[in-house]
């Protein structure tokens, strides 16, 4: 199929054409699906589950706080057999330790290995990767939120159940 008709088959993609008929639009090819590749074992998914687990205490550890909230879950995205794991976390009630926190987050995944990043934009948030997790940590008035998101994994129907059930 030609480029120009992929365009203009997708309502976003024409809109834009219309409005910008200067610009050039660059479509990239889907990236191929995961669940060609090996499923994960139980194993491989508890590893991940205790890596984020791990993580998570050694920074509360650091900042000298508990999470007040905090929530694990499979996350699935494109496919019903792809799956994150998601270990998400936020601290409240810091008043105005929210920003000091962040920074020591910051410090502390650099210790640990973990190459962070502060956002482009400027605004109060980091983005860290190490290994197969990606970290993402913001601070937003008196508090600081954590996600903790793996790489993809290929998850067949039965080994989800049972993971579930094992939660």
């Amino acid at each position: 199929m030609d480029p120009e008709d992929l365009v203009a088959a997708d309502p976003m993609m024409r809109t834009l054409r219309e409005r910008h008929p200067d610009v050039n639009i660059v479509l990239l090819p889907p990236v191929g699906p995961i669940v060609d590749r090996p499923s994960a074992t139980p194993a491989q998914c508890r590893a991940l589950q205790q890596h984020a687990d791990t993580v998570l205490a050694t920074l509360s550890r650091d900042v000298g706080h508990e999470p007040s909230t905090r929530v694990d879950y499979w996350w699935s995205q494109s496919h019903p057999e792809v799956r994150r794991w998601v270990t998400a976390a936020s601290y409240t009630d810091l008043g105005d330790g929210a920003l000091p926190i962040l920074r020591s987050l910051g410090n502390l995944l650099v210790r640990l290995g973990w190459e962070p990043r502060p956002a482009a934009d400027g605004s109060p948030r980091l983005r860290g990767v190490a290994g197969p997790f990606e970290l993402i940590a913001s601070a937003v008035g008196d508090a600081v939120s954590i996600n903790i998101t793996s790489d993809p994994l290929h998850i067949p129907a039965d080994l989800y159940d049972d993971l579930r059930v094992d939660a």
